[in-house]
Order: structure tokens, then sequence, then C-alpha cells
């Protein structure tokens, strides 16, 4: 049966809702009330099959002269037959009718407009759109839609869809999707996907294989999250990948990533340590190395589209192979939440005692282990104590301390107790120390890198008080002058983090400048382990600027007070000469004395 496009009535509203709602959520499209599309309902399209709104598309007039294709919509199981190319054509045709002159649209779709016979124009072009619509959107600043347009007066006809597209009926191409013979959407022959081995990137795997008609290799990235990764491959082989790839980056990820974090003494917005923004960097880098390797062309992530994630990954990718193809299931599919991905995997027979196991979302490494979702979304609720895995209560932690001693390196921990040992083992020893005592734990709202605020529970007892130590060493190593700006420098650089700009100049710039004030931090830090709090019980460095003698309170010989005297005047001269000019103000404001003889009311 072919689907009929017409014109909308009033019926239709809440299919055309639907298909807006779901392009918005992968990105597509910006989001439309159902107030707004009831009231303009006279502009709108459809096409329709069997009694269902399957695609839909507007006009909307600017001016006298000019209209926007706006709200251009198809089903995600009927994408790819025509129905979108079928829509724009009617479309100019209405524009056509009502007499506009040129047609513009803003789209990321570029390949597809320019095959209806648009080309791509500056959007200064269109300011009514921006002054009507756009100046309301959050990603106004960050816009990446490119405006296309179409002039009508040069155009004889509305453009038809020609062998640029695939001119399939709904019903013939879910026909075709389902054997198997209709499955690209890019020209993808091997996708490598960052693979975790819970219930997205399990699902994401046929997914793939459905969709792009591809191969699917599986990189599971050991960043000390402790999971079982040989149950993680065996997940991952049933789930269709062709090969599952894992390499131990837990060194690596504590040299490389972890020491730096902790000599830049960066926290996002004075909280959060940064465990999942800094892993992403490095999943990512071998991730874009196993796509080398494996002749891959296309790497793919299971972050959402509301997420951090995304933006860190695909930032890494774009730095170190801008060739490879990207894909993002979450901001393409139409799965709405996890009881539609559940009732996907089981209708692919993909196993699902692994990865699925509570309400909370989870993410963990080597240095932290983080909570979202679930009851956590009420900021108002206290997380409860089965929330937490990497922390006892402080309330029925033990009730006598314990000291841990931390040496430092230029800046790098070296031994623990005494003790040398390898960078994962320091963080992976002072992790027993902190959950022993209910130590490094964070409750905060964040603001999203997308520009929403959420709200997680942190878990990070290593890096708090490998955090709380390297302070200690650096309050005896560094003047004041170095100590402000390092401030300073501290949250940009967990801005860099956060955001995902790890390969970029000007994290390599920081870089240099604090890895030169680190130069001098070498000695050991004493920390006492409490009821939830890490607390400095001692320091001494080997390169101290601290003097006893220069500080003592009691008689010395190396200090001469009067010297304060000069210090003073000249450190107060501003002050002085500031308020010299404000007492001369007011006396010159000031009334006369009368003279002598003068008689005045």
């Amino acid at each position: 049966m072919q689907a009929d496009i017409r014109q909308a009535v009033l019926d239709d509203v809440p299919g055309i809702v639907r298909l807006v709602a779901d392009n918005a959520r992968r990105g597509g499209l910006l989001p439309r009330s159902e107030a707004n599309i009831r009231a303009s309902i006279d502009n709108f399209l459809v096409a329709e099959l069997d009694g269902r709104v399957i695609g839909c598309g507007s006009l909307l007039p600017m001016s006298a002269n000019l209209a926007e294709l706006r709200s251009l919509a198809v089903d995600a199981e009927i994408r790819g037959g025509g129905i979108g190319a079928r829509l724009v054509a009617r479309l100019i045709d209405a524009a056509r009718e009502r007499q506009f002159s040129t047609l513009f649209a803003l789209t990321r779709a570029i390949t597809f407009f320019e095959k209806c016979g648009f080309t791509i124009t500056p959007k200064e072009n269109f300011p009514e759109k921006v002054w009507n619509d756009c100046v309301a959107c959050p990603l106004l600043a960050n816009c990446d839609e490119v405006a296309v347009t179409l002039e009508l007066d040069d155009a004889q006809e509305a453009p038809i869809p020609n062998e640029g597209f695939a001119i399939l009926e709904p019903a013939q191409l879910l026909a075709e999707r389902r054997k198997g013979k209709m499955t690209k959407r890019q020209n993808v022959n091997k996708v490598v996907l960052a693979y975790s081995g819970g219930l997205d990137t399990s699902v994401i795997v046929p997914w793939l294989k459905e969709n792009y008609g591809c191969e699917v290799v599986a990189f599971v990235a050991d960043v000390g999250q402790g999971d079982d990764l040989d149950a993680i491959r065996d997940k991952a082989l049933k789930s269709g990948a062709s090969k599952v790839v894992i390499e131990d980056l837990r060194n690596e990820f504590a040299k490389e990533y972890l020491f730096p974090l902790v000599q830049s003494g960066a926290a996002y917005e004075h909280g959060y340590l940064l465990g999942s923004a800094i892993s992403r960097p490095l999943i990512a880098k071998y991730q874009v190395d196993v796509a080398s390797r494996e002749g891959a062309d296309a790497v793919a992530h299971g972050a959402t589209g509301k997420g951090n994630d995304q933006v860190r990954f695909e930032l890494t990718y774009m730095a170190l192979n801008p060739r490879l193809k990207v894909i993002a299931p979450w901001r393409e599919w139409a799965f709405k939440g996890r009881e539609d991905l559940i009732a996907y995997a089981k209708r692919m027979h993909v196993p699902l005692g692994y990865g699925v196991k509570n309400n909370y979302t989870r993410d963990g490494n080597l240095w932290h282990l983080s909570h979202e979702g679930g009851d956590l979304v009420d900021p108002w609720i206290a997380p409860s104590e089965s929330v937490y895995e990497r922390s006892v209560s402080p309330e029925t932690a033990p009730d006598t301390p314990d000291y841990v001693e931390v040496e430092f390196v230029s800046g790098v921990p070296r031994r623990v107790n005494g003790k040398s040992m390898g960078a994962a083992e320091i963080i992976l020893l002072l992790n027993e120390f902190g959950l022993k005592h209910g130590v490094g734990r964070v409750d905060m709202v964040e603001n999203r890198l997308v520009g929403m605020k959420s709200r997680a529970v942190y878990e990070t007892p290593g890096g708090t008080i490998l955090r709380v130590a390297h302070q200690g060493i650096e309050q005896l190593t560094l003047d004041r002058e170095t100590t402000a700006f390092k401030q300073v420098a501290a949250l940009k650089f967990a801005d860099i983090i956060y955001d995902g700009r790890w390969f970029t100049p000007l994290r390599d710039a920081l870089q240099a400048f604090i890895s030169v004030t680190q130069r001098d931090v070498t000695g050991t830090a004493r920390v006492r382990l409490f009821k939830g709090v890490a607390t400095l019980a001692g320091r001494k460095a080997t390169y101290s600027l601290y003097r006893e003698d220069l500080a003592t309170f009691s008689r010395d010989e190396v200090y001469n007070q009067r010297d304060a005297d000069g210090f003073i005047r000249l450190f107060g001269l501003p002050m002085r000469v500031k308020a010299q000019v404000d007492l001369n103000r007011i006396v010159r404001a000031a009334p006369m004395d009368p003279a002598p003889g003068d008689k005045r009311d």
C-alpha cells in the first residue's frame, strides 16, 4: 500500500507530536509543544499509512516572499524509503502555490536537502528566524545547523525524488529490513564499539548490525572498574560482536591521567574529582587505535544525547582521527527508555543477566564510582546507604582513626606507609583505607556541559586521600604567587577535563605549567582518616619553604620586626594616597568660616 501525503487535520496532532518529539530527542529537530502544533496545523502536511501518521512537515511564513520548511520528520522505522523526499516535494509545491519566492531550512541533514535541490547559504541571511525562534534556543551560541535555500522562481518544478533516494513504500521497506536486505544507513563496513557490558552497549551491538549491516568489534577498556572481563567478553559475543578486544589500561590511567589530575588540584565545581570525565579520553584514544588496527571505518559509543560523555568521546575521535565515522545510537534510535531496551534485547536474544542490577546508573573505575538516576533525581532525597558501594557509612566506621603516610616525588605519589608500589597499586590501597573509614563521599548537583543540571553521588576514597596529602606538601613548597595562580589554573584544568578537551593545545600548555610547579613538591604527608573525613596530621618536604626560625613567636635572631615598618608603609601607600585625596575633597567642599563682624542668619 502506498503512503498518502495530504493536508494535516486536527486529528493528526497526536501523531505529529510523536514524530517531532522522537526526532527532537535525537537532536534532529527543535521540540514543539502540542499547543503550538495545534495552532499551526494548517501549515502541516502528513504522510499517512493504514490510518497512522508516519511523516510530517510544515511551512512557516517568515515574510511575504520567504517561508521556512520546518518540523520535517519521518517515523524511525520508515526512514530511507523516500517519504521525507516526497514530503519536501509537496511542501515545495505548496510554497509555490502560496507565491513564496524563497524557501529555506535549518538542518544537519545537508546531503538530503541538496538532493532535494537546496543549496547552502549563510544563516545570517535569515534574521527573521534568529529573532523569532533561535534566540530562545539553548544551543544558539553553539548551533551546528546549516542554512539551506531553494529559489522557487528559478525552479521550474518541485524536485522529485530521484536516483539519490531509496524509493520503497513503507511496507516494502520494513519487509526488506527484516529480511536483512536493506540495513545500511551509511557506507559502514566495520564499527568499533566502546563496550561496557551494560544494557545499553549490549543492545547497540545487534542494533548496529540490523541498521547498518556492518561488522561490530567490541572494545573493552579495563580502567579498574572491577568487572568480570570474561563475562563481558562472553556477553559481547552472544550479543553479536564478531570480536572482542580488551585492553588493560589501569597503570596508564593512573600514571598519565590520574596523577596529573592530582598534581593540578582540579575539581569540577569544587566537588567532583572528575572520575568518569578523565577516563573517557583514554578509552576513546584506545578505541581509535583499535579501529585503525582492525581496519574499521567507524566508531560508536553508548552515551546518551543528554549527557556529557557523548562530547568527551567524540571530541577525542575528532582530535585523533577525524576521518572515522561516528555513530551515536541514542541520537538515532527510537527507543525511549530502559523498558524499550529490555524489550529489544529479548527480541534479539541479548543476554540480560549481566549489567541489569537496579534503578541507578553507575560508572566505576580505579578512581571512583558514580551513582545517578533512580530516587537520586530528587535532590531533596538523601542517598540511602544502599547506594554506596565503595565506602562504609561514617556513622558505622571504626571509632579509632587510622593514619596513612603518602610520599611524593615531584608531585607524583611513590610510596604509601614507606612501601614503594606501582601507580594503580597506590590508588587501590588508598581506596581500601578510604572505604574502611567512609572517606570520599560527595553528593552534588552539577552543571552539565549540555546545559542542564544533574544530581550525582560520587565515591572517591583513594583520590580524596591523595588530594589532601598532595595539598599538604604544596603548602610547604609553593610560594604565595605560584599557589594563587595555580588555583586559577586548576579551575580551567577541571573545565577542560569535564568538557572532554584533553587532546588540545591548551591542556598541553596548562599541563606544562603544572609540571613546573611540581618540581619541588617532594615530601611526605600524614593523613588522618576518621568517620568520613580525611585531614592532614603532618607534612614534611625536602625543599620546604617553611622555616621554623622565621615563623616562631618565641625570641628569634633571624628576623628584625622593625623591618615591617617600611614594608607596611610601602604596601599601604595607595590607600594612604586615596585617603588624602578624599580628605582634601571634603575640606574644599566645606563652607568658609564667617569673617569677624559679618552677620549671618
